[in-house]
């Protein structure tokens, strides 16, 4: 669904997460245009997946609100959650549970306000298949993913959330434990789905290979933003997090697109 290019997919503000007895996120205050490709930098422990988790309405919020696309997620049966894609670490692919890939995917199609049995039927299947041959496993839909290697289990992470087709998409560390081969895969599909207009947020200790996808960087350290800007480069003897902060001002929206390969009318 085409939706106002003016309104942003996230506008964070002044948002505190506290678990437990630990202040995780404190003050954290940035916006996300649509089509924009940010990734979420820093060491571990820094706060990253607390906020992808606070974003997603999971973590509750200590002070502060989030607007995923204009509705804050205090309200979250009014948002839209159809149009926001989550990609988990790959550990979870199959949870412990034999699957196929198209099964995985046609979880996808389930969530709040969807009829019970919206995964089941024809049209389900096809939209599943059209995810999966978006990734490139269209000919492995029948194979269980227990059999998959960690690239190819991430491609079904991936097309599981490209299943709703999302607007909006999570990444939270999808270069972790997986090959190069797999992950320079991994970056031109994902380059390929910048490309189309999907807006793309994506948890990384280091960018790597997708250092070139990014367009902008946020850098979290103890729970606090450190910087906001242009993506880090490698610097011999420099330090980027050492920078102050920089916020950017809101860069111009772009009309976001589907891939037109997921391009299924759904029930």
């Amino acid at each position: 669904m085409a939706r106002e290019t003016s309104i942003a997919p996230i506008v964070a503000r002044d948002v505190s997460v506290v678990l437990g007895n630990s202040r995780i996120l404190h003050g954290i205050t940035f916006s996300v245009s649509a089509g924009e490709s940010v990734a979420l930098l820093g060491p571990n422990g820094s706060g990253k997946s607390t906020l992808v988790r606070a974003m997603l309405g999971v973590v509750p919020l200590a002070s502060g609100s989030i607007e995923l696309f204009g509705q804050d997620i205090s309200m979250r049966h009014k948002v839209s959650w159809d149009e926001i894609g989550y990609v988990p670490q790959r550990v979870s692919a199959g949870s412990g549970v034999p699957a196929t890939a198209l099964e995985v995917v046609k979880v996808g199609l389930l969530g709040p306000g969807k009829r019970l049995w919206a995964d089941r039927g024809r049209k389900a299947r096809e939209a599943a298949l059209a995810a999966l041959d978006a990734v490139g496993l269209a000919d492995r839909a029948n194979d269980h993913v227990q059999v998959f290697s960690g690239g190819q289990a991430q491609r079904v992470l991936i097309a599981r959330a490209l299943v709703r087709q999302p607007d909006l998409l999570f990444l939270d560390e999808p270069l972790a434990g997986i090959d190069r081969e797999s992950r320079e895969t991994l970056a031109e599909l994902l380059a390929n789905l910048q490309s189309q207009g999907l807006t793309l947020v994506t948890v990384l200790h280091e960018m790597g290979e997708l250092e070139s996808l990014m367009t902008r960087a946020i850098e979290l350290r103890d729970g606090h933003i450190r910087r906001d800007g242009a993506p880090p480069r490698p610097d011999p003897g420099h330090d980027d997090l050492e920078h102050d902060h920089v916020h950017p001002h809101e860069s111009p929206a772009r009309t976001s697109h589907h891939a037109p390969i997921l391009r299924t009318e759904m029930p």
